[in-house]
């Protein structure tokens, strides 16, 4: 009996010291061990279909509260909407990495006021060249190479 004693006795003791000795090793290594807890990529958001949106900023300046601008993308991926002086509508989606593809638009062709028509330029050619989007602060943000513009939710 003294035998089986000392031999679980010894088996115990080479079992802790095995365990000691490896929970002290740190292992392999990988990239996050050296480096720490990296940040999540950006997460893509969904861009919100079916919903108007009234311009409120073109360039960092204020639209004037006469003028109503507006932009909208349904769900079957075409964009419409009014200058302030004419209505859009164009194939508008959005793609990878938040970005806007706008295809060819089909607009009236009535003539307004030259401040009302600059915000009709700045709101089309706004659109094209492939701009980035975005959701701030419940606002919709459109930025690409040919101007920013800020848009608030319409009721």
């Amino acid at each position: 009996m003294f035998k089986i004693f000392k031999g679980v006795t010894v088996a115990a003791v080479v079992c802790g010291l095995a365990g000691a000795a490896f929970a002290g090793s740190k292992g392999p290594q990988t990239k996050e061990d050296l480096e720490g807890p990296q940040p999540l990529p950006a997460q893509q958001k969904n861009f919100p279909l079916d919903q108007t949106w009234q311009l409120r900023e073109l360039n960092g300046k204020p639209i004037p509260s006469s003028v109503d601008a507006s932009l909208k993308i349904d769900s079957n991926l075409r964009g419409s909407g009014f200058t302030g002086c004419n209505s859009w509508s164009a194939t508008l989606y959005p793609v990878k990495d938040q970005h806007l593809m706008v295809g060819p638009y089909a607009l009236t062709r009535k003539k307004c006021d030259k401040d009302v028509m600059a915000v009709e330029f700045g709101l089309l050619s706004g659109l094209t060249g492939n701009p980035e989007w975005d959701l701030v602060n419940g606002d919709l943000v459109i930025k690409g190479p040919r101007g920013s513009m800020r848009f608030a939710r319409s009721l």
